[in-house]
């Protein structure tokens, strides 16, 4: 099941499949970890993307993720 994040009181959570928009275009991953911006202290999510090499992450503000799925499901 995907979810909106507009519409979704489950905050993304590790281990969510997410996509999200970026500079390079849409964007899709797996959460590995949440992490609290050093300078201002906003919410990241850290995600392992999709067709990259492995090991590549990218720190997604939270406010950028369009879609989470739990991954479980």
């Amino acid at each position: 099941m995907i979810h909106s994040l507009e519409n979704n009181k489950r905050p993304v959570a590790v281990g969510d499949r997410v996509r999200f928009d970026s500079d390079e275009g849409h964007q899709a991953g797996t959460v590995s970890d949440l992490r609290r911006d050093v300078g201002n202290g906003e919410l990241h999510a850290w995600v392992q993307l999709d067709h990259q090499w492995p090991g590549m992450f990218r720190a997604v503000p939270l406010g950028s993720i369009k879609t989470a799925a739990n991954a479980c499901i």
